[in-house]
């Protein structure tokens, strides 16, 4: 099964919004996967086992290098939320 790690500054209100957006949006779209809150204080890019990450703060560069970063402010305001959402759906969908 697909994981998906949500991360903001503190892992608790922001990360919550975004989570259960994605969640719907997967359920819609039929896409199996594990999402997961995160402070990204927790995280260490050498650990990462998920296969996207969706980030509503700043993330070290050498995260992009392990596994797709993708911006979840868009999840927030609705600005540029589809794109965001087909983001994480190709990252999700692409054959291994």
């Amino acid at each position: 099964m697909k994981k998906v790690w949500v991360v903001c500054a503190t892992g608790v209100a922001t990360s919550t919004m975004v989570r259960l957006r994605i969640e719907q949006f997967l359920a819609d779209n039929g896409i199996p996967a594990v999402v997961t809150q995160y402070r990204v204080s927790e995280l260490a890019a050498d650990r990462v086992d998920a296969d996207a990450i969706v980030t509503t703060t700043g993330m070290p560069d050498e995260y992009s290098a392990v596994v797709p970063v993708i911006n979840g402010v868009a999840l927030l305001t609705g600005i540029g939320e589809d794109a965001a959402l087909e983001d994480l759906k190709k990252v999700l969908t692409a054959p291994e």
